[in-house]
């Protein structure tokens, strides 16, 4: 996945080696391969007569952890620490948000992190992630929104990033997650 990093508004800082290692594991191809993830396993349910995930963070969150703790990071469900650098990677609701911040701020004051780094999808990118809830999820332009309301409240290490597909998986898995994919209103077959 492509990020874009930012600086919160009352820090000046240069990300860190782990930082830029983080950022290079996402970019390498994560997307296609959780989305191919996601449409095998939605083509096998659906086809079988079973409901079929909607949403692909389950297959994000297993191809982030997987490439990460495979690059020496240590942590799983979205939370990373190599060194002295912490990374939140976060495809949850929205009500999290303040709980990803303050864990954060935790890291750096009680555990000594050098930098603090949470990334979130943007809106676009979670429509194509989850099309039933990207509206409860917490997106970049939350998590901003968020980080301007509390300068000069922080003073911890705190980068801030925007997530959106960096690489896609072949047409027709590229169609299918721009395809609908309503909730299910209707009782499996026996």
């Amino acid at each position: 996945m492509k990020t874009r990093l930012f600086a919160s508004p009352w820090l000046r800082t240069q990300k860190t080696l782990e930082t830029a290692e983080a950022l290079e594991i996402l970019k390498n191809d994560v997307w296609k391969e959780a989305s191919v993830l996601f449409a095998a396993e939605r083509e096998a349910k659906i086809k079988s007569g079973k409901s079929a995930p909607k949403g692909m963070q389950r297959f994000l969150n297993e191809v982030i952890t997987r490439r990460f703790t495979s690059n020496g990071w240590t942590g799983e469900a979205g939370y990373f620490f190599k060194d002295k650098t912490w990374v939140r990677i976060t495809f949850r609701h929205q009500m999290s948000l303040g709980s990803d911040i303050l864990d954060a701020i935790k890291v750096c004051k009680k555990e000594g992190m050098q930098q603090a780094v949470i990334l979130a999808a943007n809106k676009h990118t979670l429509d194509l992630i989850s099309p039933n809830d990207a509206a409860a999820m917490v997106s970049f332009e939350k998590l901003e929104k968020e980080i301007m309301n509390l300068n000069g409240a922080l003073d911890i290490p705190l980068l801030y990033g925007e997530l959106t597909p960096a690489s896609s998986a072949s047409n027709d898995i590229n169609d299918e997650l721009k395809k609908a994919r309503p909730r299910d209103i209707t009782v499996p077959k026996q």
